[in-house]
């Protein structure tokens, strides 16, 4: 199934019901999520030839969830030297296929140390069928980073590791498919040198909401005994550990699950709607079709995932696939493509809506005023119009006048990345 594939859900009425946080308890049905409980100990099957060590990992806590997969905290019990590990188990109708040719195109080297690597994979049989198991290094959650306190002044050098992370793909002929900030994470060097004692006990007893259902299921054994909220590793380090506030942070480009080679067949994209580029979007909302993602709009999607990080705000609010969306792209680029007009003619909304490059340039203007005024500001008025020049030459309606991976990482605004004020 491609990387779009209908959830699997069934109904099931809960005696309790899970805060948002949680994943849909209606995905832990055949082909969905694997239920897991905290200290299950996961060991892939050893084949004939494989003369290491069995390896054990042992679930810890969750770290998050998406459509497509639940991530654990584990203990990688056979391997000392790095001490946890973070488990993607993916939901049994996942095309993790895919998603295991695309991390087998990456190289091994620094060119790469802005994309996370996978350690190791496997496969585990379930009540819901069999699930892809990937392993990853633990990442922290880059808005958490962003924001704590003094977090903001690290913005444009962990923007700097994204071009970098996206250029390397991108050079490699993988275009990312989903970039946003949810989907780059902070490496946390130090995590390994802790107990699991200590990290658990930080966060105290798991929230959980207990699964019980109204009625007798026919299989039982499908669901878990639990929902387990998440919990946000990089907090206990920023909290207790003095070492990791002296580590420059690193960010990762992660959850190559969209992700699609240039070479490949065409896949349909699945990108948020708050970063999908205008060309995606269009067809999304006019044909209901999915066009596959290209480099192109991978730099816009780059592009919104910037303006977040450095300001603290999404470029577009309350983001949905509708006509509303397609007003705001054109406007912020100050025209409307070509093979829009027919169907923008045809809706009175935004046929009454003025779009020109004059109207676009007075808008970022307002903006450069909104965020160069106050005491509190910690940009200049010149670094604020170098960043909106490269986020205008990213930000091009037309997908072919938007600048390249390269180029965006070549930009002047990225000559002060390194320094502490960056």
């Amino acid at each position: 199934m491609n990387a779009c594939f209908s959830a699997a859900t069934t109904q099931l009425s809960l005696y309790w019901n899970a805060d948002d946080n949680v994943e849909d308890i209606r995905r832990y049905t055949a082909g969905g999520f694997h239920p897991i409980r905290l200290g299950d100990v996961l060991s892939p099957p050893l084949s004939n030839s494989d003369l290491s060590p069995a390896r054990q990992y042992r679930i810890l806590h969750k770290l998050g969830h998406g459509a497509f997969a639940t991530v654990w905290l584990a203990e990688a019990l056979h391997a000392p030297s790095q001490r946890y590990v973070a488990l993607k188990i993916c939901a049994a109708e996942a095309d993790s296929r895919h998603e295991l040719d695309t991390y087998n195109r990456i190289p091994a080297g620094d060119e790469m140390q802005n994309v996370l690597r996978l350690r190791y994979s496997f496969s585990l049989q379930g009540p819901n069928g069999v699930h892809t198991v990937l392993v990853h290094d633990v990442l922290g959650n880059l808005l958490d980073a962003v924001n704590a306190p003094g977090g903001r002044k690290h913005a444009r050098m962990l923007c700097r590791q994204i071009a970098c992370g996206l250029t390397a793909l991108h050079r490699h002929g993988i275009v990312h498919g989903d970039l946003h900030s949810g989907n780059v994470g902070i490496a946390l060097p130090t995590l390994d040198e802790h107990s699991p004692y200590s990290i658990l006990d930080y966060f105290g007893e798991p929230e959980c909401t207990i699964v019980l259902p109204t009625a007798p299921q026919a299989n039982p054994e499908a669901l878990p005994p639990y929902l387990v909220a998440p919990i946000l590793v990089i907090d206990f380090l920023a909290s207790k550990d003095p070492a990791f506030a002296d580590t420059p942070l690193c960010a990762v480009i992660m959850d190559l699950g969209n992700a699609i080679a240039v070479d490949e067949e065409t896949r349909p994209s699945c990108t948020a709607a708050a970063v999908c580029a205008p060309e995606l979007m269009f067809e999304r909302v006019v044909r209901s079709v999915h066009p596959s993602p290209t480099r192109a709009s991978d730099i816009w999607s780059f592009a919104c995932t910037m303006y977040e990080l450095v300001f603290g705000l999404p470029l577009f609010y309350l983001a949905f696939p509708n006509d509303e969306l397609l007003r705001e792209m054109a406007t912020l680029c100050g025209e409307v493509l070509s093979g829009w007009k027919s169907y923008w003619e045809s809706r009175e909304r935004l046929r009454s809506t003025h779009i020109s490059r004059e109207a676009a340039d007075a808008d970022w203007a307002r903006q450069l005023e909104d965020f160069t005024k106050g005491p509190g500001e910690t940009h200049t008025r010149a670094e604020i119009e170098e960043f909106f020049a490269l986020l205008r030459s990213m930000l091009k309606i037309e997908s072919e006048r938007r600048v390249s991976a390269e180029e965006v990482l070549q930009h002047p605004w990225f000559a002060r990345a390194n320094d502490a004020s960056g």
